[in-house]
């Protein structure tokens, strides 16, 4: 139980010296390595805010409206109404656009934008906000139009009300209307031979919306239960990608669907049809739509002449024509890519702060900036027992506090960040984004937010040990690992996915050896990708790594590191439960062991299994997504918190808030510097989908 560091560990702290160098004079300034209970300072302080009003209502404009006969629009758009190819300006934008404000100044039309992507999936889908209804700004501060022009809500929030834009068009300039809606509403979600599955704005109180037109622009969307959260999940993902479609072509869509041509028998075609990045033929309400698709090759974007949007001075968006992205998978082709000039802007990479300093090197050659946008990650990499492994003596250890606690204060967490961080984020025990709402709505706020933070934070390698000696976990046999209380054998066996990045597996490094200092014999159980998730969600892996905790802006939005909502996070078969509660599904097998069942969960009345933590979790839940009152939907919250304090932890942390890598060429202009950011940044979470939210159809050559 060597306390030395390995070789290869020894050589990374030394390069660390260089690369922290360059950081520290860019990235945001280093929390210090010993946690302190002050707010972190890349989150600003937010002023105490009053009661939040019972039926939201959409903000007043934050800008004039443009009127369309004084707007203006690129010059590859002017000679196709020259031509007669395309009608004019007028009759494609809707009555009033949305205007988008440059963070820099009016830019100048023409261009193509240069970029890569890992997979050519869904990575610059997500970089566009074209399909939802409301965007996020500010880094999840606030919400504001999409092409939903204003929405209100009664006053239990059980009937929401939204105003389309009148005269939206789709990019083929056919009408966009309600219709589109309730054509993936009505023919893909609730049609039970298709898979799509409705989102978290769908159902409430255990039933299904119903999605009302009231006319052509007017849709009413009512629960039976009250839906406070329908504004913000309407803002979350980007609509049509990695979240519910919420809008699709009807018009283009329907020749695929059985329902509404009789010579096709199933969704095959359609499933493939609908996927807009990478059909050129399939209508989007995008800045950008895909021109040409070559799977594992490129894929080529042009402007979309009827997008719904205008800058300032009425010029319509975006200003760049073309985006070309080309497929590059291996980091050091994505790394020669960059250096060499072949990129003008990317932050979805494989690059990781230790190429910081060549990359740096090398920024007049390649005429790019590297800059630092916060990652917003509450935890940096992370790890979480399975709080339902269906062996009963693991089960009982990892659902024991002293344990968990014992392992979190064994970590050695300022080496991590200096390691592996470069100095950047600061040492946590893990929680939600920082810039959630929850943890900088007041000073109680962030009390809480300092409280869960620095919970069991301390790196205290004796203390540790005498925790484990409490429980009963000592040495039995001499061979220098501790046995389970029990006597018998224990392995703390980490599972990871065999394809893990350097990231995470740098960061194992580490911990592996921390955790063999205080006497726990670690190995590191590798699996096959494909085989992984599945496997996990049944209850049968033990400990888990390559993941990380940045969700926000509302815990509520997505609360599955908070509550076990689904089966994919640290207690798999209670997720199960929540997920089926009320369903046929929860009354049958019940004569069968949880693991047994199809699918493994539990049922309600196996409360000894879900255990007293989760089942409270469970119980405030429920309560908090339909309580109306914001201040006591936020009080819930923090009592749920103070259960993960109290009485877990559930999931560890190790570096929270380290920043992003983004590479952005000399040549555009109205990319937003980290200090332009409204909080620093908020790029890891999917669902505040960067960089949509700072508005790339303003990206501009100079």
């Amino acid at each position: 139980m060597s306390k030395n560091f390995t070789r290869r560990q020894f050589l990374f702290t030394s390069a660390a010296t260089a690369v922290g160098a360059a950081l520290a004079a860019c990235a945001q300034p280093a929390a210090p390595a010993a946690p302190v209970a002050t707010e972190p300072t890349a989150v600003p302080a937010a002023p105490d805010a009053p009661a939040a009003p019972a039926a939201p209502t959409a903000p007043e404009p934050t800008a004039v409206p443009v009127e369309p006969e004084a707007a203006n629009e690129a010059p590859m758009l002017a000679e196709m109404v020259a031509d007669g190819t395309l009608p004019p300006l007028e009759e494609r934008l809707p009555v009033n656009p949305l205007v988008l404000a440059p963070i820099h100044g009016i830019g100048a039309y023409g261009g193509t934008l240069r970029t890569f992507s890992n997979n050519l999936g869904n990575h610059w889908e997500e970089c566009q906000y074209g399909h939802s209804a409301l965007r996020w700004i500010d880094d999840g501060l606030g919400i504001e139009p999409g092409h939903v022009e204003t929405w209100t809500a009664n006053a239990d929030n059980t009937e929401w009300t939204l105003n389309f834009r009148k005269g939206l068009k789709w990019s083929d300039g056919e009408p966009c209307t309600v219709d589109d809606v309730l054509f993936w509403w009505e023919d893909l979600v609730k049609n039970p031979d298709h898979s799509d599955a409705p989102p978290d704005f769908g159902s409430a109180g255990g039933e299904l919306a119903e999605f009302i037109k009231v006319d052509d622009y007017t849709l009413t969307i009512k629960y039976v239960q009250p839906s406070p959260l329908t504004a913000k999940r309407l803002a979350m993902w980007v609509n049509g990608g990695i979240g519910p479609r919420w809008i699709t072509p009807k018009h283009y869509m329907e020749q695929f669907h059985p329902k509404y041509n009789d010579a096709v028998t199933d969704y095959e075609e359609l499933d493939q049809k609908i996927l807009w990045r990478q059909n050129p033929d399939c209508p989007t309400l995008t800045s950008w739509m895909c021109e040409s698709y070559e799977p594992g090759t490129a894929r080529a974007w042009v402007r979309n002449p009827y997008y719904y949007a205008v800058d300032t001075e009425g010029n319509q968006l975006p200003y760049i024509d073309r985006l070309d992205e080309i497929q590059v998978e291996d980091a050091e082709v994505q790394k020669l890519t960059i250096m060499q000039g072949g990129v003008d802007y990317i932050h979805f990479h494989r690059l990781a702060l230790a190429d910081v300093g060549v990359m740096q090197e090398n920024q007049d050659q390649g005429d790019y900036e590297v800059r630092f946008w916060d990652s917003g990650s509450g935890t940096g990499q992370m790890y979480f027992w399975n709080h339902d492994v269906e062996d009963e003596n693991l089960r009982a250890l990892y659902r024991d506090p002293t344990f968990k606690r014992a392992i979190s204060h064994a970590v050695d967490r300022a080496t991590i960040q200096r390691v592996v961080y470069y100095n950047t984020g600061f040492p946590t025990s893990g929680s939600m984004s920082p810039k959630a709402i929850e943890f900088n709505f007041n000073d109680e706020a962030r009390e809480i937010f300092a409280k869960q933070r620095d919970a069991y934070v301390e790196y205290d390698p004796e203390k540790a040990m005498a925790m484990l000696d409490e429980i009963g976990m000592v040495d039995v046999d001499g061979d220098g690992w501790r046995e389970l209380p029990d006597g018998s054998k224990y392995e703390l066996r980490v599972d990871i996915q065999a394809d893990a990045a350097k990231e995470p597996l740098s960061v194992l490094e580490i911990v592996t050896q921390n955790w063999n200092d205080i006497g726990l014999n670690v190995v590191v159980n590798q699996i096959p990708p494909a085989e992984f998730a599945p496997t996990w969600n049944n209850g049968q892996l033990q400990f888990r790594t390559n993941w990380e905790v940045g969700d926000g802006p509302d815990h509520l939005l997505y609360p599955s590191w908070v509550v076990p909502n689904e089966p994919e996070r640290w207690a798999p078969l209670c997720g199960r439960r929540l997920q089926y509660l009320g369903t046929e599904t929860a009354e049958q097998q019940k004569d069968m062991s949880p693991w047994e069942r199809q699918p493994p969960r539990f049922n309600d009345d196996e409360r000894d299994l879900i255990g007293e933590a989760v089942w409270k979790l469970q119980e405030i839940y429920e309560e908090a997504k339909i309580e109306v009152d914001e201040i006591k939907r936020m009080s819930m919250v923090w009592d749920m918190i103070n259960i993960h304090v109290d009485e877990g932890p559930f999931y560890m942390g190790t570096v929270a808030n380290y920043p992003r890598i983004v590479f952005v060429s000399n040549k555009l202009t109205n990319v937003p510097q980290r200090e332009e950011l409204a909080l620093g940044g908020f790029v890891n979470p999917w669902i505040i989908p960067y960089p949509a939210v700072v508005n790339p159809e303003t990206y501009s050559f100079k």
